[in-house]
């Protein structure tokens, strides 16, 4: 059985968690200043630990932290963690170089997954200097993961991956909202939204082309046409992916912080 520490139990980790929970051959433990996200760990019978017996005792140490807390946190690691002990960091903006110096001679992994890890949906991308199946293999157990050549995919993964599922939230959010001119009251918005979803999943799964599937739904001076033009002439597309740029510029800014 392989050990497993959480520092810093925060949303990420709690999905990690959730998801890794579903294999048992992983021993999860955590560490944690905050004291909901310690009720959590209560809750999930998930080990509490101190930050120098979670350090000692496990075979990998999953750092969970905001970039303003990993340099502090890596000094007083650096004297306790030893150096077979595998290190994954999925804070954003931390680079691997800074890593390396802040935790020398380490094995040091940097994975950008995204909050679908909790049921096993998540999607992962992994930037080392060192190749490990085990690491892939782990973050393939939570969803889809794959090695990137670069820290620039790592932030593009971050802003795409793992920003863009809000991007969709609030869509979705609007959507509902308008729900609420249509559906009456016995009728769950949720429930709507949910086939919804599911009835665009199973449109494009056998790997349809969407440029086809939008025609097969637009027909000329129709209602479709009408809202697609409007989306078109506000630049809709470019606004979603000026969306993106603004979040991966971001976490290039913050590997310079």
């Amino acid at each position: 059985m392989r050990k497993i520490g959480f520092i810093g139990c925060g949303h990420m980790a709690k999905a990690l968690i959730k998801g890794l929970q579903k294999n048992s051959a992983f021993s999860i433990s955590g560490h944690d200043r905050n004291e909901s996200n310690l009720a959590w760990l209560e809750h999930e019978s998930i080990p509490q630990k101190s930050l120098a017996d979670l350090c000692i005792e496990s075979d990998i140490v999953v750092i969970c932290v905001k970039p303003k807390d990993m340099y502090e946190l890596c000094a007083t690691m650096n004297k306790i963690i030893d150096k077979e002990t595998k290190i994954i960091s999925v804070a954003a903006g931390v680079t691997l170089e800074n890593l390396k110096t802040a935790l020398p001679g380490r094995k040091i992994f940097r994975a950008m997954p995204n909050i679908g890890a909790k049921d096993n949906l998540g999607i992962t991308s992994i930037f080392s200097s060192k190749e490990d199946n085990e690491i892939l293999e782990i973050f393939n157990f939570l969803g889809k993961a794959f090695v990137v050549d670069s820290e620039e995919k790592i932030n593009l993964h971050t802003s795409l991956i793992g920003s863009g599922p809000a991007f969709y939230f609030e869509i979705i959010n609007e959507f509902e909202n308008r729900l609420d001119g249509l559906l009456p009251d016995n009728v769950s918005k949720r429930d709507v939204t949910l086939l919804f979803l599911t009835s665009l999943i199973s449109a494009i799964k056998d790997g349809e082309n969407l440029d086809d599937l939008i025609a097969s739904i637009k027909s000329k001076g129709g209602t479709t046409e009408a809202g697609l033009n409007l989306l078109y002439n506000k630049n809709f597309i470019q606004i979603f992916s000026n969306a993106v740029d603004a979040a991966k510029n971001r976490a290039a800014d913050l590997s310079m912080d």
